[in-house]
C-alpha cells in the first residue's frame, strides 16, 4: 500500500506544490513612497500607534506582466490577527530576497503595483532599500499630506 501512494504521489507533477514568486527590483519598480498610518483606523496593534505603506508602483511593462501572474495565481485564505482574508497564494521577493510584510492580510496587491505594510518606520525604509535604493524617498507621507 505505501509503494502504491509513494508512486502516485511521483506521478503528481511539483508544478501542483509550487507557489508563483515575483521579484521586485530597480528594474521594474517605477517610484517608491512610504505612508504613516493611524494603527487605530485599522484596528492594529502597533509600536508607537502607527504603520507604514511601503507603496512599490510598477513600470507600465512589469505592471502586464504583473498583472497577468495575478490573474493566473490562485487565491488562498489568510489569517492573522483574526482578520481573514483571501489573497493571492503569491511571494514577493526583492533583488531575489524575500520582501518582508509585517500584516501579511493587508498586503495589497494591483496590477500597478503593491502595497507592503510594516510596522516600524526605519524598517520600511529597509524594505525600500532592498528593492531599489535609487528610489527610496526621503520622507514619509503622513496621515493626510497630499504628495
Amino acid at each position: 500500500m505505501k509503494a502504491i501512494l509513494l508512486f502516485m504521489l511521483l506521478l503528481i507533477p511539483s508544478a501542483a506544490f509550487s507557489q508563483a514568486i515575483y521579484d521586485v527590483s530597480c528594474k521594474n519598480i517605477a517610484r517608491m513612497a512610504i505612508y504613516r498610518l493611524k494603527a487605530t483606523d485599522w484596528m492594529l496593534k502597533s509600536y508607537g500607534g502607527y504603520y507604514y505603506l511601503l507603496a512599490l508602483d510598477l513600470k507600465p511593462d512589469a505592471a502586464k506582466t504583473f498583472g497577468k501572474l495575478l490573474k493566473a495565481t490562485p487565491t488562498i485564505l489568510l489569517r492573522y490577527n483574526e482578520v481573514s482574508t483571501q489573497a493571492k497564494n503569491l511571494i514577493i521577493t526583492a533583488n531575489g530576497g524575500p520582501l518582508r510584510s509585517d500584516i501579511p492580510t493587508m498586503t495589497g496587491l494591483e496590477e500597478q503595483g503593491m502595497l507592503i505594510p510594516i510596522f516600524l518606520k526605519e524598517d520600511a525604509f529597509d524594505t525600500a532599500r532592498s528593492v531599489c535604493p535609487a528610489l527610496v524617498p526621503a520622507t514619509v507621507i503622513a496621515d493626510g499630506q497630499r504628495e
